[in-house]
């Protein structure tokens, strides 16, 4: 778990490039539409302006027959203007006023229409990437508590010899003795100090022996160190208590209080 939270932004983004691959399809495919459409427009566009054999030799309409002057030279031309299409502005100067608006128009629907689209499309699919993610998570999550689990429930096993379905304290702390078992109760995330204490919180019921449920629980919740909510929960009992001797002395102190008056009463 520890290693697949480490590396859950990566998981995260791979999700989110498979989960966008249909949309990107589709993506490629508007754009390419665009491209092809504006594409044959100024290229329509750039044989109309060049009528004359001279024009198609002249430095001045370099630039235009460089950019638009076959179709494939304007769909290229249309898509590096993406990042950079002033200079492809400046190259249609040449072409007539309704040209270089319907560029504009153009630059403006690709910039900050669809590409803002697009972008919507693929936040959209890391979104749902990321609820995936937690699900898969969670999952994760509950299959390391089986895990861990089953591995409580072997080592309950191996202390109860007697197969009573119960291990006593003596039995306990004898399996504390051996240093292995020791040191696996520190790998499965439990600090063992004092077997004695730790029996005495295993031991729910108070009955000098625990059996499978209390174990295998009572090492769950013991595991790793305290969390907020722990505390939180302690704070609230703790606060409990509290009031309840506040009450307890005030009831008391009453009681005290009644009884000092008893002889005056009596003699009275």
């Amino acid at each position: 778990i520890r290693v697949m939270s480490f590396f859950r932004e990566l998981r995260m983004m791979i999700f989110s490039i498979l989960r966008s691959a249909k949309a990107m399809v589709w993506v490629i495919l508007v754009l390419s539409l665009s491209f092809y459409i504006f594409g044959i427009i100024f290229t329509v566009g750039t044989y109309t302006t060049l009528d004359r054999i001279e024009d198609w030799s002249s430095e001045h309409t370099e630039d235009l027959r460089n950019y638009f002057a076959t179709l494939d030279r304007s769909f290229m031309s249309l898509f590096m203007s993406m990042t950079d299409w002033v200079r492809f502005f400046e190259a249609l100067t040449l072409l007539a006023y309704p040209y270089r608006v319907l560029f504009l128009l153009y630059v403006s629907f690709t910039m900050f229409a669809l590409i803002n689209i697009v972008t919507g499309v693929f936040v959209d699919s890391a979104l749902q990437s990321n609820n995936e993610d937690k699900i898969i998570t969670a999952h994760e999550e509950l299959e390391a508590k089986k895990e861990y689990l089953e591995e409580m429930r072997n080592t309950f096993e191996e202390m109860n010899d007697g197969g009573s379905g119960t291990v006593t304290l003596e039995q306990f702390e004898a399996k504390l003795g051996d240093e292995r078992v020791v040191a696996y109760f520190h790998a499965m995330g439990l600090c063992i100090s004092d077997a004695r204490k730790l029996f005495m919180l295993l031991d729910g019921d108070h009955s000098n022996s625990i059996d499978i449920n209390e174990f295998v629980d009572g090492c769950y919740a013991l595991q790793g160190q305290s969390r907020a909510l722990d505390m939180k929960i302690m704070e609230c009992q703790v606060q409990s208590l509290h009031n309840r001797f506040t009450t307890f002395a005030t009831t008391l102190r009453r009681v005290e209080q009644i009884v000092a008056d008893l002889p005056h009463v009596v003699a009275f």
